[in-house]
């Protein structure tokens, strides 16, 4: 009886075992490729630099700086925005106030331009794709 039991473990051993080195990597089982992140171009009017962030469910995240009367691009990984609504904004360094872009729902791949006005309640916004 005893040997019964042992050929009984070792063979349950031996199913885990070949179970657990058996995977294939079939099509099915690859991750999908990520999203393309969102582009945030920003064009300052200003003369103020101004720090620049993403604000997502209440959570402001800081993409960067762009300086007075210039442009840079920054991006937003696609997991900050899906199924959320986002906003950009612009606060002054040495100034007061801030710009924003309100609400935007964006698609993975699309392009945010924000213009920062030189006085800041007339920046504006569009959303495109590339």
């Amino acid at each position: 009886m005893r040997f019964n039991s042992f050929r009984v473990r070792a063979l349950a051993l031996a199913l885990i075992a070949s179970a657990a080195c058996s995977h294939k990597n079939s099509p099915e089982s690859e991750p999908e490729p990520l999203p393309d992140p969102i582009s945030v171009r920003v064009k300052n009017e200003n003369f103020l630099d101004m720090n620049v962030a993403v604000v997502t469910t209440s959570v402001s995240r800081r993409l960067g700086t762009v300086t007075g009367n210039a442009v840079a691009t920054f991006t937003i990984p696609w997991n900050v925005a899906n199924g959320n609504t986002i906003a950009i904004t612009a606060t002054p360094i040495g100034g007061r106030g801030q710009a924003t872009t309100g609400g935007l729902n964006v698609s993975p791949g699309q392009v945010i331009e924000f213009r920062v006005g030189a006085i800041l309640r007339q920046s504006g916004v569009s959303v495109h794709d590339p």
